[in-house]
């Protein structure tokens, strides 16, 4: 059995009991600013481990997809983003996704011709899933000087896709990372 005493002073006494009690309310702040800044805006992964709700998950954004024939292939995230990746990212940022926390794992990309943006040549749909959840993914015109977006509503009146009215395009370059 081992004992162990110590002799302090009323000042030290005082100076642990101090240093303790910011240590809590550092504590409780950081943990009440983390959880009181995430807001609703925050993307939530949506369950995408079937067809239906892949579906559901388009359709309910605007989009009318050609259920026929999505292909499916499996894509590794890198562990590291070179500046394609950061900026395909960023699409993903735009749409409140993040492929970030997915680094070094192994998704399915499912791809869905969209039917409803004619006048942009053909149009896709890719829907990232990992354990089935939809994580991230965008819409992209096959054509040259097409475009691509994030996964976010379909705005009929402006024929664009818009998160709270800003478009959100990229460069073609970005367009090899998806």
């Amino acid at each position: 059995m081992f004992v162990y005493s110590f002799k302090a002073s009323k000042k030290q006494i005082v100076s642990m009991i101090l240093c303790a009690v910011m240590l809590i309310a550092v504590l409780v702040v950081a943990i009440f600013c983390s959880t009181g800044n995430a807001s609703a805006q925050t993307y939530q992964p949506v369950k995408g481990d079937n067809e239906n709700n892949r579906i559901a998950f388009l359709t309910g954004l605007g989009y009318e997809i050609d259920t026929s024939a999505p292909t499916v292939r499996e894509i590794l995230i890198p562990d590291e983003f070179d500046e394609v990746f950061e900026n395909y990212n960023k699409v993903q940022q735009q749409a409140d996704m993040d492929l970030k926390p997915y680094r070094g794992k192994r998704v399915k990309c499912w791809s869905y011709r969209v039917l409803n943006i004619p006048e942009q040549g053909e149009v896709l749909a890719n829907l990232f899933v990992y354990k089935g959840k939809i994580i991230g993914g965008d819409i992209s015109s096959t054509a040259l000087d097409g475009f691509m977006h994030g996964l976010v509503k379909y705005n009929y009146n402006k024929a664009a896709m818009t998160t709270t009215g800003t478009m959100a395009t990229t460069t073609s370059s970005t367009k090899s990372a998806g």
